[in-house]
């Protein structure tokens, strides 16, 4: 494991530079850059980089956090992959693109995106394709950059892939073999899979952890803190340790969409808190 690692988003009124210092203040060891425009839940928080920013805010971007100590975990850039208008599609491809672009001159290894959603009637098959379709552009500016590509499964309604039989349906195509899965425990919990058996099902594509809690159903969705919800953390990270798993564990907050508290002064140290005391029992 290499250390905890937090979503921007929680960060959003904050320039970039000052988010960076004060994860470092509060004993974070990296970041995840909220890259996204239109998440849904609100407030939106305001993305805190884009494929869009010149050389000079990348550098400076990328000086601030190794003066920091701050190392990039992942930028997450979710978009819709599997869009129902081709231009739309394209877009979001493209997207993703300078996103990994964007990734490779800041030092990130890992690129989060979904593959999207069924926004439009239409055989669920033609939208795995489309999503695969997609991907496959993606996969050599992965290779040329040597940034890794995560798709993230949802809980919300409409997402193409939201549990473990869906998730392995996208996988099974050609042309998906070098492309990672971000896990977020939440989203497949809420549909009913265990973490802990979904963690053992995929641990070997799995690249980054979105450590975040839930309760509810699909209709009725609940991101409390860590700790307030129905998943067992202490089961789920025991087995994680227990099969070396060696990427980050990013605090995703977006509790504050459900009035949550959302001043970071207070999130950010018992988030971690949180964390801290299951990663000093089991690693």
């Amino acid at each position: 494991m290499k250390g905890i690692s937090c979503n921007s988003n929680v960060l959003s009124d904050l320039p970039i530079e000052q988010a960076i210092d004060v994860l470092a203040e509060y004993g974070y060891d990296a970041i995840d850059v909220c890259l996204e425009i239109a998440p849904p839940f609100y407030p939106i928080p305001t993305p805190h980089m884009s494929p869009n920013d010149d050389t000079a805010k990348r550098e400076r971007v990328r000086k601030r956090a190794e003066q920091s100590g701050i190392a990039f975990a992942a930028l997450n850039a979710h978009t819709n992959l599997c869009a129902r208008d081709p231009a739309e599609r394209q877009a979001n491809t493209d997207f993703v693109a300078g996103c990994l672009q964007l990734a490779a001159e800041l030092g990130a290894p890992t690129v989060v995106t979904g593959a999207g959603g069924k926004n439009a009637y239409g055989y669920e098959k033609w939208f795995m394709d489309w999503a695969v379709e997609s991907v496959r552009q993606l996969v050599p500016i992965c290779d040329r950059t040597g940034v890794k590509l995560a798709l993230e499964s949802g809980s919300p309604p409409g997402c193409l892939t939201y549990n473990i039989e869906s998730t392995q349906k996208l996988f099974a195509y050609e042309g998906m073999e070098s492309v990672g899965i971000l896990f977020d425990s939440a989203h497949f919990s809420l549909r009913g899979d265990c973490p802990v058996k979904t963690f053992n099902t995929f641990q070997d594509k799995i690249l980054h952890f979105h450590a975040k809690d839930g309760t509810g159903d699909p209709e009725n969705i609940i991101f409390p803190p860590l700790g307030e919800g129905d998943i067992d953390f202490d089961a789920l990270l025991a087995a994680m340790a227990s099969a070396n798993y060696a990427g980050y564990l990013a605090v995703e907050y977006e509790a504050f969409a459900w009035d949550f508290p959302r001043d970071y002064r207070q999130v950010l140290p018992a988030e971690k808190a949180f964390l801290d005391r299951l990663v000093a029992k089991h690693w």
